[in-house]
């Protein structure tokens, strides 16, 4: 789900991830000075009675909330497109080895390799005024063969259809962010 100014639309996200060697993965960057990107593991609806739910962490089976939060003293444009070109996922195991995808992982990473074409432009726009911050949900299990009882560790990229400039007009030094977590093998606090 992506929520955003009182609308919501359902929202897939994308992730890449390399070949089954224990990857490199880059230094985070949460704020670019204008935005900052934070996100983190999220339970999925628990069906069980409340008189049944006696465990004080849950398996974490992919759910995650991404959110985006404009740092700056002026109000901020983010362009939408389509989930693919908007984030890149790194998922790595507990040793360090990305994680195998779904076949709709599969079929979709091969969509974020392609630069956009000429025909694809942006499909929104949104402002976010000092401090305000949209929230993203999105399951990576659709991607990715996660498995509840095993340690993960998310990276998450975004620099399409986020502003260039400071609220002072002048270049951004970096305008990609970033972000980091890790969910451990016991699962994630109810």
């Amino acid at each position: 789900m992506y929520s955003h100014l009182g609308t919501t639309v359902i929202l897939l996200v994308s992730c890449l991830a390399q070949a089954q060697t224990p990857a490199t993965v880059a230094p985070v960057h949460p704020s670019n000075g204008v935005l900052e990107l934070s996100a983190e593991p999220v339970l999925g609806p628990d069906r069980r009675p409340e008189s049944e739910r006696h465990d004080v962490y849950g398996p974490w089976a992919g759910l995650i909330e991404i959110k985006i939060r404009n740092v700056s003293v002026a109000v901020v444009q983010v362009d939408e497109m389509s989930w693919v070109g908007e984030f890149i996922f790194e998922v790595l195991d507990s040793a360090g080895r990305p994680v195998a995808r779904t076949e709709l992982g599969e079929r979709t990473s091969e969509g974020l390799a392609r630069p956009p074409g000429p025909n694809l432009g942006w499909a929104d726009r949104f402002e976010l005024v000092p401090w305000q911050e949209t929230t993203i949900k999105a399951d990576l299990s659709k991607l990715f063969r996660i498995e509840p009882g095993h340690a993960y560790k998310v990276t998450i990229r975004r620099s399409r259809g986020l502003p260039k400039t400071d609220e002072s007009g002048k270049p951004l030094k970096a305008v990609e962010v970033s972000c980091s977590f890790e969910v451990p093998d016991y699962g994630i606090l109810r």
